[in-house]
């Protein structure tokens, strides 16, 4: 025979049902440093992370895990990032993910490929995390589910 729950269980479903999202950040970056800093900071910020470090890499975990959010390098192996947010945009599963680039490029040739593109931002490196952590919380608040 079936029990009725006590008060206190059902308080416990009201405060698991009531509880934040937590949103998953998917980190793309050829550079194992750069990876596990923006990890480990994402990851005490509450955030669920994941990690590629090559472009094809990127693409397989962004449709297997459908990020709300992408910190994609520019410059990696494989495919570049540049080619990764093109078939992102191009998919509808993954075309309104927002996007942040990060480069170590000098050069001004990134800016033109994404300076129209809707929900994208530009970091360079080396990045600072205030200003990455509130691009993160801008970016999540803004445009995530």
């Amino acid at each position: 025979m079936p029990t009725v729950p006590s008060v206190n269980e059902w308080s416990q479903v009201e405060e698991i049902a009531v509880s934040p999202k937590t949103y998953r950040i998917l980190v793309a970056d050829d550079d194992v440093s750069v990876v596990r800093l923006f990890c480990e900071n994402l990851q005490e910020m509450g955030y669920a992370v994941d990690t590629a470090y090559d472009g094809q890499m990127a693409l397989q975990q962004a449709k297997l895990q459908r990020p709300d959010l992408i910190i994609l390098d520019v410059n990696m192996p494989m495919t570049s990032g540049l080619k990764v947010f093109e078939y992102l945009r191009a998919s509808p599963e993954t075309a309104a993910t927002p996007i942040i680039f990060v480069t170590g490029d000098a050069s001004s040739a990134v800016y033109p490929a994404i300076a129209d593109a809707p929900r994208v931002a530009h970091l360079k490196k080396p990045v600072d995390l205030e200003g990455l952590n509130s691009l993160v919380r801008l970016f999540l608040q803004r445009y995530a589910a």
